[in-house]
């Protein structure tokens, strides 16, 4: 078993978060978790009398930003999604930053639970089966391809919607019907399963589709329009598979620290 030191300190309300806390507990490291995702004087609190080497904050950016003084010297932090403008402070006073957002191994095992966690929701809210149903994926990152994937697996037909020719090159390689995404205005029917982190789409007023939003907040529907059938489902990996994903992100954290 992999043994771990330091004082590591999770930020945020995500189940994964206190999971992982909990893992790297028994792997040797002295850990708090602190069940909120903004800054506040019961954080700088912990942070003075914790002192951690090593802090994990929470998968969307932290509301509010930890004061340079406040941290350790040599410590090393773990953000999840995070601006530049919110970065800039941290990376200005030379504290070290590890983004685990960007450890290919872990997004690509995020985006895998996201997939099946997408199953439940659609499940739940649908009542219909998988097979023989017909899914449009808008974009073609790594979350589309799982969700592509796991779709087709189960005997669901997937058309891919991108922008770029090399993701619809990619995708038509891999056996699904692609179509160009031209505009933002989409004319279709059906399930319509959104990927793209950004506002970008506007139903037609003939549309008859069901949206899916799994990419991140605040959605994709341009000018707040709104839409009947649409819902945005954000961590999936830590609503439905909370030990899954922090045992996903603790491997991430592991392999972060050892290099």
């Amino acid at each position: 078993m992999t043994i771990i030191d330091g004082k590591w300190l999770f930020i945020g309300t995500d189940k994964r978060l206190s999971e992982c806390c909990r893992i790297m507990r028994e792997l040797g490291a002295e850990t708090h978790h602190y069940n909120a995702n903004a800054y506040s004087e019961e954080l700088s609190s912990t942070l003075v009398s914790f002192a951690p080497t090593h802090i994990v904050f929470p998968i969307l950016q932290m509301e509010g930003s930890i004061p340079v003084e406040k941290i350790e010297k040599g410590a090393i932090l773990y953000p999840g999604v995070a601006s530049e403008s919110w970065l800039s402070p941290l990376v200005d006073a030379g504290i070290t930053t590890k983004p685990y957002l960007k450890e290919v191994e872990f997004v690509w095992e995020n985006a895998r639970l996201t997939a099946e966690g997408f199953l439940i929701e659609y499940y739940s809210s649908t009542k219909r089966r998988i097979s023989g149903e017909h899914f449009y994926i808008a974009g073609f990152g790594k979350v589309a391809k799982m969700t592509a994937d796991v779709l087709s697996s189960l005997g669901g037909s997937v058309t891919i919607l991108a922008r770029s020719h090399d993701q619809l090159g990619e995708a038509a390689a891999m056996g699904y019907k692609t179509i160009p995404l031209k505009s933002d205005e989409v004319n279709l029917k059906g399930n319509f399963i959104n990927t793209i982190p950004a506002k970008w789409l506007k139903p037609s007023e003939n549309a008859e589709i069901r949206i899916f939003d799994l990419a991140s907040a605040p959605g994709c529907l341009k000018d707040n329009d709104p839409v009947e059938y649409y819902t945005i489902h954000l961590g999936l990996p830590g609503k439905h598979f909370p030990a899954d994903a922090a045992k996903a992100l603790a491997d991430a954290l592991l392999r972060m620290n050892s290099r």
